[in-house]
């Protein structure tokens, strides 16, 4: 079936901002004496920041104050918004596939974070949806929220291709029956190896070629 629509993560897709979340949380872990490695944070880049806590807490690495620490994180990344830059050639390549394409924003990141980058990047115009973790009961790599994107587009999960850049990510795109587009932005490509097609940086006309096998 001819694809439709094309859901974008935001954090390692769009923005160039898992930095920022990681800034955000070592600001509120050092008020507790807390400092964690840097797998420790790659541990958390495409899920949840209740889902990264708890396996953290799990650890003993992190105190069972699970809503505190969301709370103080949150003000912590809208401080430091400002910062986020988009990645490298992404907004050419968004402009150019929302020629063609319905677009949309799905991310586990908090709204008002997902809103502000985009209205700041003057890109919020290119997307038909936005949706984060408050839109959602499960975040990625549960489905849901690549589903509701579908529905709010208009379009079947096999009409949709979602761009990611993490294995939480690609999983929640490949259950909810659409395919997927992984950038290499944060992690080595063998931990992206369950998606259809894996770049290094955006590239409309490889994009397009991929398509084609669609119609």
């Amino acid at each position: 079936m001819e694809i439709e629509a094309i859901i974008f993560d935001l954090d390692g897709v769009i923005f160039d901002s898992e930095i920022l979340h990681k800034i955000a949380w070592e600001k509120v872990f050092a008020t507790r004496g807390i400092f964690l490695n840097q797998q420790d944070y790659e541990k958390g880049i495409g899920i949840s920041d209740r889902d990264f806590l708890k396996i953290l807490a799990e650890q003993k690495k992190v105190p069972e104050e699970i809503d505190n620490l969301i709370s103080e994180k949150k003000r912590c990344l809208l401080e430091i918004s400002y910062q986020a830059k988009l990645i490298d050639g992404i907004e050419n390549f968004i402009k150019e596939l929302h020629r063609d394409f319905k677009l949309a924003v799905a991310s586990n990141s908090d709204r008002d974070f997902v809103l502000n980058l985009i209205e700041n990047a003057q890109i919020k115009s290119f997307f038909s949806a936005i949706m984060g973790f408050q839109d959602i009961s499960k975040p990625k790599p549960d489905p849901e929220i690549y589903l509701k994107c579908a529905r709010a587009l208009g379009a079947a999960a096999n009409q949709c291709v979602v761009i990611e850049d993490s294995p939480a990510g690609i999983k929640a795109a490949k259950s909810a029956g659409m395919k997927c587009i992984a950038f290499s932005t944060n992690l080595e490509k063998d931990r992206l190896q369950e998606a259809d097609l894996i770049l290094e940086k955006p590239d409309v006309e490889r994009v397009k070629r991929f398509f084609e096998f669609f119609k």
